[in-house]
């Protein structure tokens, strides 16, 4: 056996299947030998590849084990000459294995390669060569000071930047997503990969094992390959550094001497401890900021207003302080929570959100105004007067700082984005026809023709696509893969650029397969059927539907609950309820094929005492209430079966 392929799946069943097709096409000709370990996917990746790909030897564990366990499984069934680890999320070109096995065929001290990489939008991913931990590694990447000096050999020499991006040269390590290693190498090293790793920089460990064999890793950029999720997937999580770090205490403590670890370990720890604080920061940040700069100019306008009213308007006394004090806040905050459950902070945008949530607060702000004693009362025009400029400043507000690069918004009337389809005729319908039935899914402009017989219907050719693209302002190029080499697809994606979104799609199936940016974890298109109540702004509203009724129903259950079934069991629904225990409504029926929801008290439908539905008929509703979901069915239905809300769930 020439090659053995080992790859560890986990709930990446699309970019698993393009993935094996890539390898597929590029193994024609070679002795082989694939394995998939999957750690317990849910998503269905076991089904696809004993239906796609039934030259799959295939291992199911029931349940995950980690990256380096899984990979050592497959190892010990290896029987090939080479073995290439492999991540699901990465796309071969069909040279892959020539180029690579002939490198290693004529280079004997090799025991590792590993090529070039490049993110789903076709440019150079850095953690293609690294650099083993070091105390200023430990320090600059632990701490994130790396990303600020992204080209310094001193600050980022963890990615070996000093090395360039097209020489073939030996480094310290190469990046698990793809790399190939001699049979004989990794047993002189003592084995695959060391479990203590759970995940993260297994690779790395393997690697210096090899170097200490006497063996070397080359960095190897004649060959390219896409890794879409890319080691920067959660950069900027807490978990992500944390994890991370760990691994890097590993190597620490396993590969050098006491003293030396301890003080790597030092380093390691201000590091977790300083991207956590950074990491907090900025999470809050990024979830009050928009909430922070309502409430600012919100109360800007109150005082603004209040001021003009009383002063230039009706010269009058100013309002007391008292006043001030009691209503000021209330307004702020039930406008706040007017532009939340209106969807105001949603994505995608919508100005008309906001002028919803605004409308609701300030009618709720006027009956607050009016509760209160006529001591602290003062004119409803102040309420009024702000709604209306705060319907006027805030969505303008929100524009401006979307333009100038402060916000980042998803506009709603921006979606969805101009695409041409690179592929044949057929391909093109057949590609056109899924993209019906999938939200959100991008305006087809046109087709690019694969080969010198355009046709009529064609709007560029693959040697004139980057022009047309430009002059078109196309977005995002859809690569049919069946016709196309993916050398080719590469290829463009570099030329091209990073200006524009790549996906590749596979005949006959559902999934469009790609990476806006080396940052995301993958981008998909998929012709599913789409669920309200998938949706956070529905699930949002759903579990405040579930508080504001539970408090409701506990504050008249003394009229109540002569009405009701079961009493004592409806006070304890309440209560679970209240604590997101329960929801008031939901599925009748467990399914795996619908969004995942809390078990309910009531089912989708009205109950009656003489007749149950058939779990066909349960079926159908539950999921045209998946479908269709509004809060106002769930009052409906609560409200139609008020006398079983006692039942239990």
């Amino acid at each position: 056996m020439k090659v053995s392929v080992i790859i560890v799946n986990f709930n990446v069943q699309y970019f698993l299947e393009v993935c094996l097709h890539s390898v597929m096409r590029a193994l024609a000709g070679i002795e082989f030998e694939v394995f998939v370990v999957d750690n317990l996917s849910k998503d269905g990746s076991l089904e696809m590849v004993r239906k796609k790909f039934p030259q799959v030897r295939l291992i199911a564990n029931q349940e995950n084990v980690g990256f380096g366990r899984a990979n050592n499984q497959a190892y010990s069934l290896c029987t090939g000459e080479y073995v290439l680890f492999l991540n699901p999320d990465t796309v071969l070109p069909e040279d892959f294995f020539t180029k690579c096995l002939a490198y290693l065929d004529k280079h004997p001290s090799v025991g590792g390669i590993g090529p070039r990489l490049i993110d789903g939008k076709g440019q150079f991913a850095p953690d293609a060569k690294k650099s083993f931990p070091s105390l200023s590694v430990a320090l600059f990447k632990g701490t994130g000071i790396n990303r600020l000096f992204p080209k310094s050999p001193l600050f980022n020499r963890y990615y070996a930047v000093h090395i360039g991006e097209h020489q073939t040269v030996e480094v310290d390590a190469l990046s698990g997503c793809c790399m190939m290693m001699r049979q004989s190498a990794i047993k002189q090293a003592g084995g695959a990969f060391d479990e203590d790793f759970f995940m993260y920089f297994e690779d790395g460990d393997l690697c210096y094992r090899i170097r200490k064999a006497g063996l070397t890793n080359i960095y190897y950029p004649d060959v390219t390959v896409v890794h879409y999720k890319g080691e920067s997937t959660r950069k900027s999580t807490l978990s992500y550094v944390r994890v991370f770090n760990e691994a890097f205490a590993i190597f620490a403590k396993k590969h050098y001497s006491r003293q030396y670890a301890r003080l790597f370990l030092l380093f390691i720890n201000l590091g977790v401890a300083l991207r956590a604080v950074l990491g907090a920061f900025k999470t809050l940040l990024k979830v009050v900021r928009m909430p922070l700069l309502d409430v600012l100019v919100l109360f800007a306008l109150l005082w603004i207003i209040k001021d003009y009213w009383t002063q230039d308007v009706k010269d009058i006394k100013p309002i007391p302080l008292l006043s001030v004090y009691a209503t000021f806040p209330v307004y702020l905050l039930l406008w706040l929570i007017m532009l939340y459950l209106n969807g105001a902070y949603d994505k995608p945008y919508r100005a008309v959100r906001v002028v919803r949530g605004m409308v609701v607060g300030t009618v709720l702000c006027l009956a607050y105004l009016g509760l209160l004693p006529s001591s602290l009362r003062y004119s409803r025009a102040i309420i009024v007067l702000t709604g209306i400029s705060g319907i006027i400043l805030l969505p303008l507000m929100y524009e401006v700082l979307y333009r100038v690069g402060i916000l980042k918004l998803v506009h709603f009337d921006a979606l969805p984005k101009k695409a041409v389809i690179a592929g044949t005729h057929e391909q093109f319908d057949q590609t056109v026809s899924i993209l019906r039935k999938i939200h959100y899914a991008p305006d087809i402009y046109g087709r690019v023709a694969i080969s010198e017989e355009q046709g009529n219907d064609c709007v560029a050719s693959l040697d004139t696509m980057k022009s047309f693209l430009q002059t078109a302002a196309i977005n995002e190029v859809i690569f049919c893969a069946d016709k196309i080499p993916y050398s080719t697809i590469l290829e463009q994606m570099e030329v091209c650029g990073r200006k524009y979104d790549y996906k590749i799609h596979l005949t006959n199936s559902l999934s469009f397969v790609g990476s806006n940016s080396s940052d995301t974890s993958g981008d998909l298109y998929i012709a599913d059927r789409r669920f309200n109540i998938a949706r956070f702004s529905e699930q949002r509203n759903k579990r405040v539907m579930d508080v504001i009724l539970s408090l409701c129903l506990l504050v008249f259950s003394p009229v109540l609950i002569w009405r009701i079934e079961r009493p004592g069991q409806y006070l304890r629904n309440c209560f679970r309820v209240l604590f997101g225990q329960r929801s008031w409504v939901g599925y009748s029926l467990l399914s795996a094929e619908l969004p995942d929801l809390k078990l309910s008290i009531l089912p989708p439908y009205n109950i009656l005492t003489n007749y149950t539905p058939s779990d066909v008929a349960k079926s159908l509703i539950d999921e045209a209430y998946a479908t269709h979901y509004h809060v106002s069915h769930d009052l409906s239905i609560v409200w139609g079966n008020r006398r079983f809300l006692g039942r239990k769930s």
